[in-house]
């Protein structure tokens, strides 16, 4: 009982987190550098500034600090109550089931990581497979949309145009992740109990990424 205390609480905490910090922190984000770019000839700058950072963080260490089903729901119940706030676009379910991807990571690394410099590292490192993942699924979405043509070429061109959001999110979600990765690995070392995990409860997060990935692209065809 004490331990599904604590799994809520820190669920709920992840999720009152990403919601405030999406919604209105963007005011404190630094001014960004004017460095623009031209790509077939579209001029755009090449950093967008968004919160995409703060809600991968918390969906990576929702997989590492949760158990089971409570990793998936928490970076999807920041995306769904804040989207009715920004509102989305038609690949939401490509932008909700990438934060899931990234949970996902943070869930099956969990095991392996602890408070030490080692893990900080690997934390890291998983950010940024977090951030190439997410952006090469997001893209695929806006790929299959009505924006590009579907083949070869418009793929390419939609990864291309890609290109300054996909500097940003890597940025900003490897320097905020190495800032925190030490407190939140702390925390799961001496403040979380998470290593009793029921067998099914290994395979939800995967099993519901998956699905929703599938319906994500079906929602597209």
């Amino acid at each position: 009982m004490y331990r599904e205390r604590n799994q809520l609480f820190t669920a709920f905490s992840l999720i009152i987190l990403g919601v405030i910090g999406r919604i209105y922190f963007r005011s404190f984000l630094p001014a960004m550098p004017h460095f623009y770019i031209t790509i077939n000839g579209i001029t755009q700058p090449i950093f967008i500034a968004d919160m995409f950072f703060l809600v991968a963080i918390i969906a990576l260490f929702s997989g590492i600090l949760l158990r089971g089903i409570y990793s998936f729901i928490v970076p999807l119940a920041v995306m769904a109550i804040t989207d009715l706030y920004y509102g989305n676009n038609f690949i939401f379910l490509f932008t909700w089931s990438g934060f899931a991807f990234i949970s996902l990571l943070g869930y099956k690394w969990k095991n392996k990581l602890s408070f030490n410099a080692r893990s900080a590292a690997i934390t890291t490192g998983l950010s940024i497979l977090g951030v190439i993942i997410y952006d090469l699924w997001t893209n695929f979405g806006w790929w299959l949309g009505p924006y590009y043509p579907h083949n070869l070429q418009g793929l390419a061109l939609c990864y291309t145009l890609a290109l300054p959001f996909f500097i940003w999110h890597l940025l900003s979600t490897v320097v905020a992740t190495a800032i925190i990765a030490y407190p939140l690995l702390y925390l799961k070392e001496h403040a979380l109990s998470i290593k009793t995990v029921k067998p099914i409860e290994n395979y939800i997060p995967a099993i519901a990424s998956l699905f929703l990935a599938i319906i994500s692209f079906l929602s597209i065809l």
